[in-house]
């Protein structure tokens, strides 16, 4: 210890120069250790009167006079709390009393290392809790150069970010206490400060630092996050509140499309800019939608135009996503149940010159026969492989068991129905089980077509009528033609004539019961252009007049509309989605019944007695007297032929003289129907049509013989006592008097887990699909949604809207969140997820 008394001295003396407070100061701000020489002042003040240990402890840590002047520099940030990191601060005077009380006796702040910094007193504010600032009446006070100072309250009011320890008696900063900076031991922020005397300077020099704004934004932070939530969460609610708003603009979007394709109302305009006067109907429906909902009116305005969501991609893509759901729903229908399907397909070209092939699935879904439109796809290759590739890529989205499949139902064209390169033949490969039907609706149709070709009276008959067609669609006729209406007939509203075609079903039918309901107005304007100043006009309406005034053409005309109503009748009834083989056996069948009634002349008011009758009246009531137009020399049949039976014109025409030619046409025409609907519905291959007709109370017989063969090729097995006991069941139920108006109530009859095996012959034999007329619809869909103003439509686009039109029901159904997350599985400018 002796060792140390010279320097102690030499401080002494040292400091005892600048003893006076307005020296001291100006020397230690040149310095730039102001409480540095102050603590050492005090430190040396220890020692000379107290030599206390603690004093001795406090200058152990100064070994050297030059450690002393030679400490390293600070960086400014860490200046901002010089004064704080080395004061030495005496609770009350100094006394010079060795055994003075410790509230008597100087203490000093202690120095911690950076890296450990002290503990913050325990009676500050925790985090969320309002600063700490008491308003004491008085003080502790500090002596400090021999003036005794005190913290006062006046600087919450200047400095609100101050925090007061009454057990340290120091101040503190809230923010930075709380979210203290990197580099530690800083005075309001870790150990507190008490030099009351520099307390302005240090307070604003540490209200403009780098680290306390950051810790005062960080509590700002952190306090709006435990009220709203954190940032990630406050970004998260405003990512949702963002995401709804973009949901429910789309959604309008979405519902004025689906709108407009459920109506067949095309989307697009000419111009869709801004400057349009007409935008389209998507945009324009959208835009009155949206005067009714501020919200979805405001964020039109709002967002920017490359993200309004009403652009022919969007659309498209909205459009695509919907007939995609679409298809999902109708593949959950077929494959909940397990049922069996039955493909339909039919091709089609649309006003675009494009091919187009349509493609159908029939099932049973909660007992109900149901036909749904699973595609319509353009194809470019119209041979069987391209056409059965096409079907196969449209079935296989709906992952349906092969085995299941019961059959197909085309159009008899070769491509179609080929036994050995055709589309069934090779999509036989993929469904084994499958039976081919020719479409029965196409059937009777060549039935018609081929009878009205029969002869060379029938074939005249026809053509003529669509000559007059030809004639009454000119310009000026067309309208001289339906003034003549309205002046022979003033209450009925004015018809137009239709052509005869093979194509089109019914168009026979109606194209001769026009002529029968209009034939006077025709003979009328035919008698007036007949003296027409045009050349080429007076012989076309001559020519006709001498074809219709004629008491053959009239009982053609008479007998045809009897014979079409019958037919009628069985081509609108083959239209039925619904329709079973067992249905359309029994159309057929009445069809045939009903021609054979015709033929029959055994009872005295038969139907060609009415006929004849109806033909006499009306060639009464406009003057017809001639039989047929026809008088030359009659050609002579060829002997090969003489005595041989004539299924097709030959080109010898008899003329019609008496009632008794009549009678003969008469019976030619239904000899040829008769014999035509025997050729073209006698084919039963794997015996279905008798396995369906034996199901059929209260003629069914249910004989095992008649269901062995499709239960065969179907591989359904039905036991001895499990069809003994059905058709027992079935019988008491008829004499009870239930009836089952088709075979659908059968089945209802019939439970699954009591006759597995009936019941699943039952179900094979209604979900074979007996026309394509289904495919058909859809085309007429097409027809009424690709108009001429609309042709320049693109494929994808048409088959979209053609399924969701044709599909209105199911559409209706769809829910628009499924439809929005299969509209996000693609990149999009704005989230809806």
């Amino acid at each position: 210890m002796l060792h140390l008394f010279p320097k102690i001295i030499f401080l002494s003396v040292f400091f005892s120069l600048y003893h006076f407070d307005w020296v001291m100061p100006a020397f230690l701000i040149s310095a730039k250790k102001p409480t540095l020489l102050c603590q050492q002042s005090e430190v040396i003040a220890d020692l000379t009167e107290n030599a206390s240990l603690a004093a001795l402890q406090k200058m152990s840590k100064q070994t050297s006079l030059s450690s002393f002047f030679n400490k390293p520099k600070r960086s400014k940030l860490e200046d901002t709390d010089v004064d704080n990191d080395n004061a030495v601060i005496i609770v009350n005077k100094l006394s010079s009393s060795t055994s003075a009380t410790p509230d008597a006796t100087s203490s000093t702040l202690p120095t911690t290392p950076a890296s450990q910094p002290s503990s913050p007193p325990a009676d500050l504010s925790a985090l969320l809790e309002p600063a700490t600032q008491p308003d004491l009446k008085e003080f502790p006070r500090t002596v400090i150069n021999g003036k005794a100072r005190s913290f006062s309250a006046k600087w919450y009011k200047e400095f609100r970010f101050l925090e007061y320890s009454i057990s340290k008696d120091a101040v503190f900063c809230k923010a930075c206490r709380h979210f203290p900076p990197e580099m530690q031991d800083r005075g309001l922020a870790l150990n507190g400060y008490r030099d009351w005397k520099h307390l302005r300077q240090a307070c604003e020099r540490h209200n403009a630092c780098k680290y306390h704004l950051n810790a005062v934004e960080k509590l700002r932070g952190f306090r709006i996050s435990q009220t709203s939530g954190s940032v990630v969460s406050q970004m998260n609610r405003d990512m949702d509140s963002l995401v709804n708003k973009n949901r429910e603009h789309i959604k309008v979007v979405l519902d004025v499309l689906l709108f407009c394709a459920k109506q067949n109302i095309p989307l697009r305009g000419h111009r869709e800019t801004d400057e349009a006067v007409n935008r389209g109907n998507v945009i324009e429906l959208f835009k009155f939608v949206s005067q009714f909902d501020p919200q979805i009116e405001q964020r039109l305005a709002q967002i920017p135009k490359n993200a309004t969501m009403l652009s022919p991609e969007v659309q498209n893509d909205l459009l695509e996503a919907a007939a995609t759901l679409l298809l999902r729903n109708i593949k959950s229908e077929i494959n909940n149940n397990s049922a069996f399907y039955a493909i339909i397909a039919d091709e089609y070209k649309d006003q675009a010159k494009r091919e187009l092939l349509a493609v159908c699935i029939r099932y049973i879904h909660n007992g109900i026969i149901t036909e749904r439109a699973v595609g319509f796809v353009a194809i470019e290759d119209m041979s069987a492989t391209a056409i059965s590739r096409k079907i196969l890529e449209v079935i296989e989205p709906l992952q349906l068991d092969p085995s299941l499949c019961v059959g197909f139902s085309f159009d008899g064209a070769a491509v179609m129905s080929g036994n050995k390169g055709g589309v069934q033949a090779i999509l036989k490969e993929t469904f084994p089980r499958a039976v081919y039907i020719h479409c029965n609706s196409h059937r009777l149709n060549l039935v018609l077509a081929t009878v009205s070709k029969s002869s060379v009276h029938v074939s005249t008959f026809f053509e003529t009528l669509n000559s007059l067609h030809s004639f009454m669609t000119g310009s000026s006729r067309h309208a001289r033609f339906l003034e003549m209406q309205k002046e022979l007939n003033p209450t009925r509203q004015s018809l137009e004539l239709e052509r005869s075609t093979d194509v089109r079903w019914s168009s026979k039918s109606g194209s001769v019961k026009k002529v029968l309901t209009l034939l006077d107005a025709v003979l009328e304007v035919l008698s007036e252009y007949g003296d027409s100043s045009n050349s080429q006009t007076r012989l076309e309406a001559q020519s006709l007049a001498h074809q219709i005034e004629t008491k053959k053409f009239i009982f053609l005309l008479v007998t045809f509309a009897k014979l079409f109503d019958i037919t009628d009748f069985a081509t609108k009834g083959l239209q039925s989605p619904t329709l079973s083989i067992v249905d359309c056996i029994d159309l057929i069948e009445s069809v045939k019944e009903s021609f054979i009634g015709l033929r029959d002349h055994s009872q005295p008011q038969n139907e060609f007695g009415k006929v004849l009758s109806l033909t006499d009246d009306l060639t009464k009531k406009h003057e017809i007297t001639l039989w047929d137009v026809t008088t030359g020399r009659a050609r002579r049949v060829p002997a090969r032929i003489s005595e041989s039976i004539v299924m097709s014109a030959i080109g010898n025409r008899q003329a019609v003289r008496n009632d008794e030619d009549l009678k003969l046409l008469w019976d030619e025409i239904l000899d040829r129907q008769l014999a035509e609907l025997a050729s073209r519905f006698q084919d039963d291959q794997y015996g279905i049509m008798k396995a369906a007709a034996a199901c059929r109370p209260p003629t069914g017989t249910f004989e095992k013989a008649l269901l062995h063969p499709p239960c065969q090729h179907y591989g359904i097995v039905i036991g001895d006592a499990e069809l003994s006991v059905f058709a027992q069941q079935i019988k008491r139920k008829v004499t009870a008097g239930i009836t089952f108006p088709s075979l659908m109530e059968v089945l209802d009859s019939c439970p699954q887990d009591i006759f597995p095996g009936v019941n699943a012959l039952l179900r094979v034999i209604l979900t074979l699909a007996t026309t394509s007329c289904t495919a058909e619809r859809i085309f007429s869909t097409t027809g009424r949604i690709h108009t001429r103003l609309r042709s320049s439509m693109g494929t994808s686009r048409l088959c979209h809207l053609t399924l969701l039109c044709h599909e209105r029901e199911l559409t209706e159904r769809l829910d628009p969140d499924e439809i929005l997350k299969i509209f996000c599985e693609k990149p999009r400018r704005l989230r809806f997820v």
